[in-house]
């Protein structure tokens, strides 16, 4: 009986998630920010 309330959470859980968007999922899939970036390249000692 457990596995059948856990399967039924499961899918109202998929569906709504389905039916509404998940944020999460939607930032995810964002370009990158449009300008200048800062620089972040830091030359290793070994020249990689």
């Amino acid at each position: 009986m457990t596995n059948l309330f856990q399967a039924a959470r499961d899918w109202w859980g998929e569906a709504m998630a389905h039916a509404f968007g998940n944020p999460r999922e939607d930032k995810a899939h964002l370009p990158p920010h449009v300008g200048p970036q800062p620089f972040r390249h830091h030359p290793h000692k070994d020249g990689h």
